[in-house]
């Protein structure tokens, strides 16, 4: 298979409280370094008693065993959409809303100025779940330029 294999499941449930590793999530064994599932219903157990639930794209990587990024991307939204949805996300995973909404403010009124989406980038870290080995949680906006819905929220829980 390839470096970054599409392996296609209806849904997934995933228990990283205790570990984060290939075996936690029924890592194929034949998928490398990335793990790509497109749209799912995605139920994660994380550390802290926290729980990501969503129908997103996922995407796993690993160094060796261990799980270092489970990425989960929801669908192409508006920049309104976008804004409610990371707003709830930022409430949920405790991540400062202050970015979030510097953001809405640049990007409405770059619009109206007639500058690009993709000139308005979002990266919000947020707080480690549980010290000192469990994720950072990140919460980031991925675009597509031109569209309708150009704006696609994304959490990172990375392990580093």
């Amino acid at each position: 298979m390839s470096h970054d294999e599409v392996v296609r499941p209806v849904a997934v449930t995933w228990n990283l409280r205790g570990s984060h590793l290939r075996g936690d999530v029924g890592w194929p064994g034949n998928v490398r370094r990335r793990w790509r599932i497109p749209t799912v219903a995605a139920t994660v157990a994380l550390p802290g008693g926290r729980w990501f639930t969503g129908r997103v794209e996922l995407l796993a990587t690993a160094e060796g065993e261990a799980i270092d990024l489970v990425s989960a991307t929801f669908p192409a939204a508006t920049v309104d959409d976008a804004y409610r949805l990371s707003g709830e996300l930022a409430a949920y995973w405790g991540l400062p809303a202050e970015p979030l909404e510097v953001w809405y403010r640049e990007v409405r009124a770059g619009l109206v100025a007639g500058r690009r989406i993709n000139g308005f980038g979002l990266s919000v870290r947020g707080p480690r779940l549980e010290e000192p080995s469990g994720p950072t949680v990140n919460l980031v906006f991925l675009f597509a330029p031109g569209s309708p819905r150009p704006v696609r929220p994304a959490l990172y829980f990375e392990w580093s």
